[in-house]
């Protein structure tokens, strides 16, 4: 909810981290941010403006789970500043690019995965 509080150049720091990407948001975390705006959350209604910017995708589950799941399938960035799930996400192996300050993203390199026996 951050770049949803602030003038956040979302866009412009994803493509100067990754190049040009196609942003996404995942149903499960528009579904979130309606249940959040129906018990009066103060920053859901911004949150999900600018949500709705973007394409969504669907996705099955809630929560962390979902988005964690949908990256990987997708061998996707996440844009997060939830610790947890961008602990998760690196462990799987996935970059993440968390807010840093008002203005700018930084990226979190996921960790690699050793290989298997099979």
């Amino acid at each position: 909810m951050l770049c949803a509080r602030v003038t956040f150049p979302l866009e412009a720091e994803i493509e100067r981290l990754v190049g040009p990407a196609r942003i996404a948001v995942p149903a499960s975390v528009l579904r979130e941010l309606d249940g959040l705006l129906q018990r009066g959350t103060p920053e859901a209604g911004l949150a999900r403006a600018l949500a709705g910017r973007f394409a969504s995708i669907d996705s099955t589950g809630a929560g962390d789970t979902a988005i964690l799941e949908l990256a990987v399938e997708r061998r996707a960035f996440v844009v997060t500043s939830d610790r947890a799930l961008s602990d998760r996400l690196a462990n799987a192996g996935l970059d993440v690019l968390m807010p840093r300050d008002r203005d700018r993203l930084v990226r979190r390199a996921g960790r690699s995965r050793p290989a298997g026996n099979g």
